[in-house]
């Protein structure tokens, strides 16, 4: 039988695991973290490629303790031109959730539309209307992290040109070299493989042969919180890729995200 002292010591734990670990997903993959009830999330982000920023300011909002819903609005600067991207929104429900002392264990199903807002609307590359269904699980602790995620996403163009559609995979794993108390500043490092297949395009309805593929990339990133602050950043190298699509072009992310 266990004490009084170890069951509270054991609770006591377990919110500190949920107090540090909210917010704590993967850098470029997705991870299964729903906010609580009316809690809101808020982040501002950099994304850097070789030809073009994107600029972005995200929010959610926890409906309960299994609904979150969010929206994403980017800013895209390309040389001289700056202007609005597309729109993205999201809904995460958490189908399943294991905590235990000093771990917590998750399931979440994943939905996302993103809409042509693009002021570049004249580009076949941003002219796209794409929905995205997803299912996302991790397993976190005090001191090891593992997240998984893979998606589907169905991509309209509205014109000629049809793109495939795109099945994303994602594994990282992560670590906490140092258990700090939440009181305390909190370093994870995060390593990430993404893997991106794309169909084959379609033109005039007639199929590209030449066209889709795979991708593999991988990511080293960090996450560094306070409370309900955290910064986190990555840089992601394409490592791999198939006949028919572009490896993917280096990469680099930043952000700075606040819970309250």
């Amino acid at each position: 039988m266990r004490t009084k002292t170890q069951i509270v010591i054991m609770l006591f734990s377990c919110i500190m695991l949920w107090k540090s670990a909210m917010g704590h997903e993967p850098i470029y993959g997705l991870g299964p973290e729903t906010l609580s009830m009316h809690l809101s999330g808020i982040e501002f982000g950099s994304h850097f490629f070789q030809s073009e920023t994107e600029y972005y300011l995200a929010y959610s909002y926890g409906i309960n303790q299994n609904w979150t819903i969010g929206a994403k609005f980017p800013f895209i600067s390309s040389g001289s031109q700056f202007g609005f991207g597309n729109m993205l929104i999201k809904i995460k429900y958490a189908l399943w959730r294991k905590t235990q002392p000093g771990a917590i264990k998750r399931l979440t199903a994943i939905a996302a539309v993103k809409l042509p807002t693009s002021d570049r609307s004249q580009n076949l590359s941003t002219n796209i209307t794409a929905a995205t269904l997803g299912l996302a699980n991790g397993y976190e602790s005090r001191r090891w992290y593992y997240f998984s995620s893979v998606t589907y996403t169905f991509i309209s163009t509205g014109n000629n040109l049809q793109q495939g559609n795109i099945l994303n995979y994602n594994l990282a794993g992560g670590i906490r070299p140092i258990k700090t108390p939440y009181t305390k500043p909190d370093l994870v490092f995060l390593i990430e493989l993404n893997g991106r297949y794309s169909g084959k395009s379609k033109l005039n309805n007639e199929t590209v042969t030449q066209s889709g593929g795979n991708t593999l990339a991988i990511a080293p990133g960090f996450l560094f919180s306070y409370r309900n602050l955290m910064l986190k950043g990555g840089i992601q190298f394409g490592i791999t890729n198939t006949k028919y699509i572009s490896k993917k072009q280096t990469n680099g992310l930043i952000s700075l995200e606040y819970h309250f």
